[in-house]
């Protein structure tokens, strides 16, 4: 019985492990046949995408299509992380195998680096790998003093500071500016063109950014530079355009001491861009900052918030393009008045004034007119006086009376920034229900006065809020009048473009908003941490939820 028994456990041991082993050899077979089937598709997939005609575009082209798509994609950070999306060239490189070949073999496809946000150590040295050699267009910030992002900065980001094309440096506070700003003290930036600092964190402390030098072994190629109330000092260089931006919060006003040392090093500069407050008092006697090479000023009104006058900080003899934004009626007088002042030794190359959200009094000078005689291109805001327009109006009229040329004879184009002003109400065919406001009045007198002098417009515009109506009540009255000048209604999405400040939408306007959408991001991760902590156990790690793949793949 015990035999039998035996027997049978033996049988059925020998049977179990003979059908196990059969299942192992149907299941490796199995599997072989599903990575054969898997192999297939993918040969099949491959041939099916070379028929279709996006496939047969030359690698060439295909990159510098990708190349566009970069350009028209830029990384909104905080955008990308609510979305949980990858940057477009990685996602470009997982379309096909053709397309990843031609992504990894494109560098600057991966010549933008955003740290430490954007990009952890991981991915960062992938895209400093994938980029090649190609000029790079590096973002740092928003930076604060750690450590560990120190250590990466110093040891791998700066190593390729030569091939840096464009450097954008935020920080977070004047003390993290200032150790981010050492940092690049003592190198060279041989392939530099473009620089932005900003400070966009809360100032505890007052009175001016320390000032600091930057790029003391040469950054020759600089041509652009835009600064946030701090005085870089920079070697000399051919650089074109610069910025003093003011950084949110109270004013924190440059000394004249220390711009005059940061301006130093712009012999050759076009455009400047005065938006940061500048001290009255200073106290050892400076002379203005000559720039016999500017061409464009831009002057905000926080720039005189101080009392002082901008001329008599720099010397403009040669400018062609004066922006005046923001201003009462006592800084755009004390202009109008050195400007009359200073006739015939200046300002006779001006052909573009414009005012931007500009207050202008009731006593206005004629002489100002006579002044700039070069003036082609106006901007004004249109409001409840209109002393400016009134004033050209006038001495149009003057001018018809006794036969001779007006005061502005080149004037060509008009512009007019309808912000403030209210449209009549309309009937049921889209028109005033009375006569033409004064404004309007005044300004067909502006066109007709124009043609009997010879010296018609060429063309008016309309831009802001209330462009369209305002357009249209115009056009109402010209009709009516007979007259006809050529007219344009200017829109524009972005709010401080449509008021023309001096700006326009290029690499600093995408900088600032990439750090504008990321501190709107970083605000609203450190509120729902804030509510979390209320219901989570205390020794709840955060880490869970910050886990992200930073590496492209």
């Amino acid at each position: 019985m015990n035999h039998n028994q035996a027997s049978v456990n033996s049988n059925t041991q020998e049977d179990f492990d003979e059908i196990t082993q059969q299942i192992r050899v149907l299941q490796s077979s199995q599997d072989e046949l599903s990575r054969s089937i898997r192999n297939l598709q993918v040969r099949a997939a491959r041939i099916q995408n070379q028929k279709a005609a996006v496939s047969r575009i030359p690698s060439d082209v295909l990159s510098m299509i990708f190349e566009e798509c970069r350009q028209l994609n830029p990384q909104w950070s905080g955008i990308l992380f609510l979305l949980h999306q990858s940057p477009v060239e990685v996602r470009l490189s997982h379309v096909s195998s053709h397309w990843r070949e031609v992504a990894l073999t494109s560098p600057s496809l991966w010549s933008s680096i955003h740290y430490p946000f954007s990009h952890k150590e991981d991915s960062l040295m992938e895209y400093l790998k994938r980029s090649d050699g190609s000029l790079l267009d590096v973002y740092i910030g928003p930076w604060r003093q750690h450590p560990q992002i120190e250590h990466v900065l110093t040891n791998i980001i700066l190593p390729h500071l030569p091939r840096f094309r464009q450097l954008v440096l935020d920080a977070v506070s004047r003390e993290a500016l200032a150790s981010l700003l050492a940092t690049f003290r003592n190198v060279s930036a041989p392939a530099l063109t473009r620089l932005r600092v900003m400070c966009r964190g809360p100032m505890s402390t007052a009175g001016p950014i320390a000032s600091a030098k930057l790029f003391t072994k040469g950054a020759p190629l600089l041509s652009d530079v835009r600064l946030d109330s701090v005085a870089v000092i920079l070697p000399k260089t051919e650089a074109k355009t610069l910025h003093f931006c003011p950084p949110p919060g109270p004013p924190f006003p440059l000394t004249r001491e220390k711009l005059f040392r940061a301006m130093s090093a712009f012999p050759f500069l076009r455009r400047l861009h005065v938006k940061s407050a500048i001290e009255l008092n200073n106290v050892a006697p400076i002379p203005p900052i000559l720039l016999p090479s500017l061409r464009e000023l831009v002057v905000h009104g926080l720039a005189v918030s101080t009392g002082i006058r901008i001329f008599d900080v720099i010397s403009t003899p040669n400018i062609e393009s004066l922006y005046l934004v923001d201003m009462n009626c006592s800084a755009i007088s004390a202009i109008h008045r050195f400007m009359t002042q200073s006739y015939p030794d200046a300002f006779q190359s001006l052909q573009v004034l414009r005012y931007i959200k500009c207050e202008f009094s009731e006593d206005m000078d004629i002489h100002f007119l006579r002044a700039t005689p070069g003036v082609s291109q106006l901007l004004v805001p249109v409001d409840k006086t209109n002393y400016l327009i009134r004033m050209l109006v006038n001495s149009d009229k003057q001018a018809a009376i006794h036969g001779c040329p007006p005061l502005w004879p080149e004037l060509r184009t008009v512009t007019l920034h309808t912000h403030e002003y209210c449209a009549q109400v309309v009937g049921a065919g889209g028109v005033p229900d009375d006569e033409p406001s004064p404004t309007m009045n005044l300004l067909q007198e502006l066109v007709t006065g124009r043609k009997v002098l010879g010296r018609p417009l060429s063309k008016l515009s309309f831009k802001g809020p209330n462009a369209g109506p305002f357009s249209n009540e115009f056009h109402w009255g010209l009709n009516r009048a007979k007259e006809f000048i050529s007219t344009e209604v200017v829109s524009c999405q972005i709010t401080a473009l449509l008021y023309d400040g001096g700006q326009e939408y290029d690499w600093a306007v995408v900088a600032e908003a990439y750090g504008m959408q990321l501190r709107q991001f970083l605000q609203q991760v450190q509120g729902i941490r804030q509510q979390l902590a209320t219901i989570l156990p205390p020794n709840f790690s955060f880490q869970q939820l910050r886990r992200r793949v930073d590496a492209p793949a």
